[in-house]
């Protein structure tokens, strides 16, 4: 039997969380734990597998490409551009990004 990979945990802000529910494409699961926390202005905590973060991020490049502008492309640009670091180092806490 292969061995999974453990999930990886990602601190959000809820700007980043309301960009993920709208052109990220989360499956049900993450989609679950963003809708759970949309209304808190809290950091959240996302806990989702390298094969679904890595699906996320797709759908947000996608986003990115196809179907945003302006302010939001940016803000879609750095979100993708911190996911795609936390996928390759693991490190997926906010204060390692300031």
């Amino acid at each position: 039997m292969a061995k999974s990979e453990p999930d990886i945990e990602i601190e959000l802000w809820p700007r980043e969380r309301e960009l993920i529910l709208e052109y990220g494409y989360p499956f049900s699961d993450a989609k679950e734990q963003l809708k759970a926390a949309v209304s808190s202005d809290d950091i959240s905590v996302l806990t989702i597998s390298d094969f679904y973060l890595n699906q996320m991020i797709g759908d947000l490049c996608y986003s990115i490409n196809k179907r945003t502008k302006g302010r939001i492309q940016d803000e879609l640009l750095e979100l993708c551009d911190r996911l795609e670091s936390i996928q390759r180092y693991g490190e997926g806490e906010l204060e390692y990004w300031e």
